[in-house]
């Protein structure tokens, strides 16, 4: 899978262009301005660890987090003369791609496709403008950082916004979604060209700044910069070599993978004991801060996703790095990769964008993720934030049920199910039974502390940590380490919560009342007539929330994601092929079907020639219209709560598909 993390700097004294632990806010108002605050393909050979497995909660908070701050629009129209492209839109572009990436609906892409055209339309070649030289290049300069306003066009910026408009053209060619139609009636394969061309083009436009030893530079003739002809800090030539890897999955060429190799041999390079300096060289101090490190990370991953540079045990190492030295507790990270100061508000939060590790350690997942339950809400307007639910949502894993090594806990009322036991000692353990030892899982904990509490999972031999819980009431999770996939009891994997100050009762938790996975309850219909709206109100059961997709569908079919109901207009005789997905915390159901759509009655005498191929209309590529798509309307927050709809929704809505050939979507699927 793809993804992206993302320097951004404010006030850098050798004027970066970037801002430091800035991330760009909308204000409730809709006025644009800056405020203090920082912010896969994955490697196929670990990807037992990284399947996206569709559990749905993460879902349903970034797509509410998407469309608060002004439906959805975000910074579309602004330029990047403050840098708000590349540290505020580029996260809400990027943000769209692992939520497709997460669960494939076209109109993910759609919302892509409008974010990326305003950007373009703000691209210096095409609005005419001039940077310090007087050229007017495929870039978008900043005036921000340089004295008297000087115009220029900063690498890492370039990186930034490019970087999710190539993906879109990466995942359209995976997902065979190229006859699709995006908001302004072009093909969703058209849309993809352009960006194509588009990123290759910026590429382009920083080729003078490339030296053969590995790296990208500040322009030399830009003398009013600080640090004018100095190779750049390792994240911002690593921004630019993330659009160089995806470029080369899209074209080939071997010069893009030339010079992302160099780039990552370069940081690799740089490492001790998976710790670096934001400039590189011998390490020192606490390192990198954690917001621009995390680019560089994301780097890295997408490297050793090509079997390129890093290997499977440095993304270990990375992911150590963030267990031992980030993460302190689920209210505490460190604001540097080597530990050091804490809780920076312009760093904790751009723990988020850690979230590529999760393949390597589950622990990483939930530690971000008892941290942004707790801590930073829906409706943010942080583009960051957005970015941080996006990967949330792209990695959710699948909810485990939790039982008691019963001689640790005290019942006070056996027959009551669900309610709470106490430990009874230090070191109270409790156990899940994963679905398969070699896939994570996460528990879900309702739980009482009064002291600190640390979770440590057992592999026969001893214990490894897991979590660190300050006290509190309320909702944890708990990852499985299948890593670790130790028996120990029943079936069971064994979790211990160690309270190193137990003086009578310890951690209380609730009592387990059971996972109820879904099922799809309805019957789809089997025939259709050209033209004429092919509605499926479908119902479902299980444990709310629900989340409505279509693994398999012809070109312009769609499905309410809150309530169920399948659209679809077909235009050609032929044998429709669909998939229907229902997923919640618990599991996933599908059910296939085919409509059958015959030829018209004209009249005539039947010949039994046909102009369309039958065979091609249960695809994604064919099937479609002549006709636009019209504008979804937005499911209310209401649809979480349902599994089950009655609407009769037409026009078709642009809704959702499983995860399942966005490129490693193959290789991920064995492992869902």
């Amino acid at each position: 899978m793809f993804y992206f993390g993302w320097v951004f700097l404010k006030g850098f004294s050798f004027s970066s262009g970037t801002r430091t632990g800035s991330d760009v806010y909308l204000s409730r108002n809709g006025e644009q301005h800056a405020k203090m605050f920082s912010m896969r393909w994955l490697l196929s050979w670990i990807l037992l660890f990284s399947a996206p497995v569709h559990a749905t909660e993460s879902w349903w908070t970034f797509h509410e987090s998407y469309h608060h701050p002004g439906g959805g629009d975000w910074y579309m129209g602004t330029d990047n003369s403050e840098a708000i492209l590349a540290w505020g839109e580029s996260y809400v572009m990027s943000g769209l791609t692992a939520m497709f990436r997460a669960n494939p609906d076209p109109y993910w892409l759609d919302r892509l496709a409008r974010h990326a055209d305003a950007a373009l339309a703000l691209r210096d070649d095409v609005r005419g403008v001039t940077d310090y030289r007087g050229v007017s290049a495929a870039c978008w300069q900043n005036t921000h950082y340089q004295p008297e306003d000087q115009a220029y066009c900063y690498v890492v910026h370039s990186g930034m916004i490019a970087t999710p408009m190539a993906e879109f053209a990466r995942l359209v060619s995976a997902e065979k979604l190229e006859n699709e139609l995006a908001y302004d009636g072009q093909t969703f394969g058209e849309k993809a060209a352009a960006y194509q061309s588009a990123a290759e083009a910026v590429v382009a436009a920083h080729d003078d700044q490339w030296n053969e030893a590995g790296y990208y530079i500040f322009r030399s003739d830009a003398s009013f910069l600080t640090y004018a002809g100095v190779d750049l800090p390792l994240n911002q030539s690593n921004a630019m070599g993330r659009l160089l890897l995806v470029l080369y999955d899209l074209t080939g060429e071997t010069e893009y993978r030339r010079k992302a190799e160099a780039l990552g041999e370069r940081f690799k390079e740089q490492l001790n004991a998976y710790r670096w300096n934001y400039w590189g060289g011998s390490y020192s101090g606490n390192g990198e801060d954690v917001s621009h490190a995390a680019i560089n990370v994301d780097f890295a991953a997408m490297l050793a996703a090509r079997g390129l540079v890093f290997t499977y045990a440095d993304m270990v190492g990375f992911s150590d790095t963030f267990m031992n030295h980030v993460y302190i507790d689920d209210g505490t990270f460190s604001d540097f990769v080597g530990g050091g100061p804490t809780n920076s508000s312009s760093y904790r939060p751009q723990v988020g964008r850690w979230l590529r590790l999760t393949p390597w350690r589950t622990s990483v997942y939930t530690a971000v993720r008892d941290l942004y339950e707790t801590h930073y809400v829906a409706t943010s307007s942080s583009a960051s934030m957005l970015l941080s639910w996006g990967l949330l949502a792209e990695f959710e894993l699948k909810h485990c049920e939790h039982f008691f090594y019963h001689v640790d806990w005290y019942d006070p009322d056996p027959a009551n199910e669900g309610d709470f036991r106490s430990a009874t000692a230090y070191g109270g353990n409790i156990l899940t039974r994963p679905v398969t030892l070699s896939k994570p899982c996460m528990i879900p904990l309702h739980v009482e502390m009064e002291q600190r509490i640390t979770v440590g999972q057992w592999d026969g031999d001893q214990y490894h940590r897991l979590a660190t819980w300050q006290p509190q009431t309320g909702r944890r999770f708990i990852p499985y380490e299948p890593k670790w996939p130790f028996v120990y009891h029943d079936g069971g994997v064994l979790f211990q919560f160690a309270d190193p100050k137990f003086t009578g009762e310890g951690v209380r938790v609730q009592e387990s009342v059971g996972l109820l996975a879904p099922s799809i309850t309805s019957s789809p219909p089997t025939i259709g007539s050209i033209g004429e709206p092919v509605s499926y109100a479908a119902t479902g059961e299980g444990d709310a929330p629900f989340w409505w997709s279509l693994a398999t569908f012809p070109t312009g079919a769609r499905v309410d994601r809150g309530t169920g109901v399948v659209s679809f207009v077909p235009t050609a005789p032929g044998t429709y092929a669909f998939t229907l997905a229902l997923d919640n915390d618990a599991g996933r159901a599908e059910q296939p079907f085919e409509v059958v759509v015959e030829p018209e009655d004209t009249g005539g005498p039947d010949t039994g020639d046909s102009d369309t191929d039958v065979d091609d209309t249960g695809s994604k590529e064919t099937g479609d219209t002549d006709e636009e798509e019209p504008k979804p309307e937005e499911s209310s927050c209401g649809c979480r709560g349902g599994g089950q709809g009655w609407l009769l929704l037409f026009p078709p809505l642009w809704w959702i598909r499983r995860f399942s050939r966005t490129g490693e979507g193959e290789r991920l699927r064995e492992h869902t």
